[in-house]
């Protein structure tokens, strides 16, 4: 599936009425040893108020809450930044440490990260499988560096095929009077990258 796809089935959940809901579903095959195949379905996109609603029904741990409730938090007050809106539309929060954000290809994405265990959080170009793309950006890291304003660390992830351009912050999670501070530095990088990256891309 690519970003495209993630985005119509966004878009649908977002037009259509509260009983008509849209799943996008991977299926994966597992064998063990000799086995015949089972098969598992893994939801890459759903409704907006579902996550809410297996939330509450399935209880998340205390560090899936965590997220989700940052998640939750900085859309509602990002999307309230006209540029912000106008740059990007509104993805359903996880209980992934990630959240991601379309650059207009489906090889890269532009990625915020939750790191809890070191209280900081990280705005990144990540790009899968493509080293073509990497090394073009990297030929030109200078001038792209030059027009974020400010410097960035590239990183090229060797076992997955992929690399990573990133800058990082560090933050206090649990201090919630601190957020709004944390998503204007966020929406920021973001905003910026978008901008600087997406002529390359």
């Amino acid at each position: 599936m690519r970003e495209e796809h993630k985005s119509a089935i966004e878009w649908l959940n977002n037009h259509t009425d509260n009983d008509t809901n849209f799943f996008l579903c991977e299926i994966k095959l597992y064998c063990i040893d000799n086995s015949d195949p089972a098969v598992k379905f893994e939801i890459a996109e759903s409704p907006n108020n579902w996550q809410k609603v297996v939330k509450k029904e399935n209880s998340a741990n205390s560090t899936e809450q965590k997220r989700y409730d940052y998640w939750v938090a900085f859309q509602d007050y990002a999307f309230q930044n006209k540029e912000f809106e106008n740059n990007f539309s509104k993805r359903t929060p996880s209980l992934r440490q990630w959240l991601s954000y379309s650059i207009g290809s489906s090889e890269t994405g532009l990625n915020i990260s939750q790191i809890l265990s070191r209280n900081e959080i990280r705005v990144e170009i990540y790009i899968n499988q493509d080293m073509n793309l990497y090394n073009k950006l990297l030929d030109n890291k200078e001038a792209i560096e030059k027009a974020c304003g400010f410097s960035l660390d590239w990183q090229e992830l060797s076992e997955k095929k992929a690399s990573r351009i990133s800058i990082k912050e560090n933050v206090d999670f649990n201090n919630r009077n601190e957020w709004y501070n944390q998503f204007d530095w966020i929406i920021d990088k973001l905003l910026k990258m978008k901008k600087t990256f997406k002529p390359y891309i």
